[in-house]
């Protein structure tokens, strides 16, 4: 074999591989769509159900109330009208210290993560990712129209405050 016919060769296979890896990658992007059943635990937790396979996912940047804490049982109730009936898609950042999957949950052509911020239904976390874009100014502005939890001003019970004071690791969930 010539070294022509050997670099010919040589640059197929790498061309090869090349083109493998990028299949790979893009088959395997942490997006995934779901028709699945979709389970509202509280303002950032749900539960995705398919075929009796259960994947719990919380909500990426985001905090909202505990249950039993003032504007909990609202957020619950918006965050699954954001959801319901609509095709779920996941931008799953990764696996937490609970095994549940954290990501941004988009439904309806809406980021609900981003949209429970700006009604005011959760807190931004900026402990949680890196990738929290835009969050920190929605809630600003939830702050400043005094919606949902900042309805009567600034001085409020964060939900890490309140589970820390009722010592609520996990909720249940």
């Amino acid at each position: 074999m010539s070294l022509v016919n050997f670099v010919n060769k040589f640059q197929q296979f790498v061309l090869t591989v090349v083109i493998s890896f990028l299949y790979i990658a893009i088959t395997t992007q942490p997006t995934w769509a779901a028709s699945f059943a979709v389970r509202v635990f509280d303002g950032d937790n749900i539960t995705l159900v398919d075929r009796g396979i259960k994947t719990k996912v919380h909500l990426a940047c985001i905090d909202a109330p505990e249950l039993m804490q003032a504007e909990g049982q609202h957020a619950r109730k918006v965050l699954q009208n954001i959801l319901d009936d609509e095709e779920v898609y996941l931008k799953v950042f990764k696996k937490d210290k609970f095994g549940r999957y954290t990501a941004e949950v988009l439904a309806g052509g809406q980021n609900a993560n981003k949209v429970m911020v700006s009604l005011g239904l959760a807190h931004y976390d900026p402990l949680q990712e890196k990738d929290c874009q835009g969050y920190e100014e929605l809630e600003a502005q939830a702050q400043c129209d005094r919606l949902g939890v900042w309805a009567n001003g600034t001085n409020v019970v964060l939900p890490s405050q309140f589970r820390r004071e009722n010592k609520l690791l996990g909720v249940g969930y």
